[in-house]
This record gives C-alpha cells, structure tokens and sequence, in this order.
C-alpha cells in the first residue's frame, strides 16, 4: 500500500474546501463537539487540536481557553482554518500550523488540554500519537480523544460491505475511490484504554455517541437521522457501546 501519510494528506487536500462548507452542519460532529465540551476543562490556558481541520473547534473553544492551537497534516486543511478564522473578534488568540501528530515540535507539558475528534483512526497505529499527546500536556491535564468504534453494529455490518465492495471492483477492474486508498484503524474502545493506560494517561470517563445503522445510513439518510437523534436524547442509550458508532474518552495525565 502507498505511503499512509501521504495517502491521507492527498485526501483532505483535495477535500479541504467541501469539508470546511459542511463539517460543522453535519449531526455527527455536532455530537462529538458537544460531549467533547462537556468533558474539557471550563477554564484552560492552552489548549491544542489535534487533527483541527479548518478549524471547526476554534470558535467554541476559544471561549474557556485564553489560546487555541490546531495541527493538521493537510496543508489545505490549514489554510481554509486561517481563512475562516482571519476576522474572528478572537482570532489573534487562535494558532494554526502543518504538523504531525506523532511528532509536532512542540515543548513538553505545553497544554492544559488536548482534544482529537476523528484523527486516530488514519494512524495504523495509536501508540506514537498517544505518548506525543502524553508529553505536550502539563502534569493534571486531560485529553478528549474520539475515535470510531469498530465494536459498533454499524462498522460490524459495514465491514462486511466493504469487503464485498472490494472484491466486485477487483473483479470489475475499476479503481478504488479516494477514501479507500488508505487503511481506517477504527478502534475496540477496551483496546484504547489499554493502549492510553500503557501511554501512561488515567481513564477519567468513555460515552458512546452516532447512533447509527447499516445499510440504513447509506439508504435512508433521514430515517437514520431521526433515529440517531432520538437515541442521542437519551444521554447513553441501554446498550451504547454496540450502537454508537463513535467513542470518546476522557483521559487525564497524573500529577
């Protein structure tokens, strides 16, 4: 398989402009930002982006923390960041750079919070992220990681899908789209507490959130969503960690 890395920054590259049009208007991040807001600190010095995007949690977070600073390794990424936050009342506070997760060049114990909606899960492997996050948070702070749960019902019947899919257009001979160019490492949520334990990180809290069914999804995109609202306004619904597509865990560096 070609270069992961660059597989990925090819991708959102070329995605950069609808990305920064529709990210925040989807459900599923509005999610992901609420729980991920709850589970920060209300008052941060620092706090760092991991995987920002056009910046989408800037705005939000500029609110309980004094500075915002967001990495990505798409420098398209990066620029419509820049763009959006260029008139912002607080964006001289707001701090955006091309960088890599496994290795941002950023001084030790840096930040009072990290937070991460949706960038693991392009890494093949968790383990160099986590102990660069370890070391950029200052003793006491917390990390809010969200990463999709390959545990779910929905990624459980998608994987099965995928696979067909696969072998057709082999047989077919017709190339792979974009986004299957490269490997999604989904996580098993008791596999990523494991590996945040080994990283040296506490498990402070994990919710479960995207509420969402295969093929249903793909098929009736409403109907999913009325469904993923409902259960979503239960809080965490009986059985959450099956049905939500997504984890996010808050985990907390000890002093």
């Amino acid at each position: 398989m070609p270069d992961q890395a660059a597989q990925i920054r090819s991708y959102f590259d070329s995605s950069a402009d609808h990305y920064a049009r529709q990210r925040e208007q989807e459900f599923s991040f509005s999610a992901q930002r609420r729980i991920a807001l709850e589970l920060l600190p209300q008052a941060m010095e620092r706090v760092l982006d991991v995987g920002c995007g056009p910046a989408v949690m800037a705005d939000a977070l500029l609110g309980p923390a004094r500075e915002f600073w967001g990495i990505d390794l798409s420098a398209q990424m990066i620029e419509r960041g820049r763009e959006r936050m260029a008139n912002h009342p607080r964006g001289r506070r707001c701090h955006l750079a091309v960088a890599d997760a496994e290795a941002t060049g950023f001084t030790d114990g840096l930040f009072d919070a990290v937070v991460s909606l949706g960038m693991l899960e392009y890494l093949l492997s968790y383990e160099r992220a986590l102990a660069e996050i370890f070391r950029l948070l200052r003793p006491g702070g917390v990390a809010v990681l969200a990463v999709p749960n390959r545990a779910s019902a929905y990624h459980r019947a998608g994987r099965v899908t995928t696979k067909l899919r696969s072998l057709a257009k082999r047989a077919l001979r017709r190339a792979p789209r974009p986004s299957e160019r490269f490997v999604t490492n989904r996580c098993v949520p008791a596999k990523l507490d494991q590996a945040l334990e080994r990283a040296g990180f506490k498990k402070v809290e994990g919710r479960y959130c995207n509420f969402i069914f295969h093929p249903l999804h793909e098929l009736h995109a409403g109907a999913s969503l009325a469904i993923n609202r409902r259960l979503t306004a239960l809080g965490q619904p009986p059985l959450a960690r099956w049905l939500g597509s997504q984890y996010i865990v808050k985990v907390l560096k000890p002093r």
